[in-house]
């Protein structure tokens, strides 16, 4: 099977691109950038052009999650293991690959109708990342979607496409949630039951930043502004992470997250955390109402 590298990154639309703009830049302390014909609204956290896409939408939605597949022949030999498979295969335009700052990708839905995105030739930044607070960020760790049958999704991402199982977390009975992972990071994705009456969506970006001052920094920072606060500081029993988690007005949150765990294929056995299992192992929990799992 092809390989996958990492995930990329993220594109959303928001009903309101302008109030998220602030939010971003006032709570998170990240900087926002748009594009020339402002169409879309960007977010720079490490070496990469841009991590986070934001557009005008008439409500919040994820529009799509893309991930590095290594380079040209990587993704071919994936276009045509994907069309094997059934999967309709949409190539990007050569319009929403120069938007999107790619050399080539194509574009398929999962069975949640979440667009993901496979990709070579994802643009390096030409300037470093810089932030409106003091803030150290590593890397984009991994997305949470919500799914209506995260069995289903876990049979789907493992075995479509290569992911691997790191563990299941079972918060109780109707909340079961999968880990999986494409290189020695735990997990780059990660799917939990939507909740009911509600439709699949993004739930949350984990940035993965460079120390515990990070985590503590922005926690402190977020409360000082008056932002939400979704939950932690807390540590997650399975990744082994210290995170923070922020609300935002795009309808997903930010995790701020330090000491991921990293997985070693040889060795690793997926493991499952009964139910009982504390989400943070320090006894926190939920702290806004803007903050929902499913």
């Amino acid at each position: 099977m092809p390989r996958i590298v990492d995930i990329a990154d993220i594109g959303v639309g928001v009903a309101d691109r302008r109030r998220f703009e602030s939010f971003a830049e006032d709570i998170l302390g990240f900087v926002p950038f748009r594009s020339a014909d402002d169409v879309q609204t960007c977010f720079r956290w490490d070496d990469r052009h841009h991590r986070l896409s934001v557009t005008d939408a008439p409500a919040n939605e994820l529009r799509y999650v893309a991930f590095d597949v290594g380079g040209a022949d990587d993704l071919k030999e994936w276009s045509d293991a994907l069309a094997e498979k059934g999967i309709a295969v949409q190539p990007g335009s050569a319009k929403a690959c120069g938007e999107r700052r790619v050399s080539a990708f194509v574009e398929f839905d999962d069975p949640d109708g979440h667009r993901i995105v496979f990709g070579h030739g994802f643009a390096p930044a030409e300037t470093p990342a810089r932030f409106n607070r003091e803030l150290s960020v590593l890397r984009t760790g991994h997305v949470l979607l919500t799914v209506a049958d995260t069995a289903r999704t876990c049979d789907f991402y493992t075995g479509t496409l290569g992911f691997r199982l790191s563990d299941w977390v079972y918060i109780d009975e109707p909340i079961k949630i999968c880990f999986l992972r494409v290189n020695a990071r735990h997990h780059a994705f990660a799917a939990a039951p939507h909740a009911p009456g509600a439709k699949p969506r993004l739930q949350h970006i984990m940035v993965e930043v460079e120390s515990l001052d990070d985590v503590m920094r922005t926690y402190h920072h977020v409360r000082a502004k008056g932002g939400p606060i979704g939950m932690g500081p807390g540590k997650h029993a399975n990744c082994q992470t210290v995170h923070v988690y922020v609300p935002t007005p795009g309808g997903f949150a930010v995790e701020f997250g330090y000491g991921h765990r990293r997985v070693d294929d040889q060795r690793h056995r997926p493991t499952v955390y009964d139910i009982g299992t504390p989400v943070d192992v320090w006894g926190g929990g939920v702290q806004s109402e803007e903050f929902h799992l499913g």
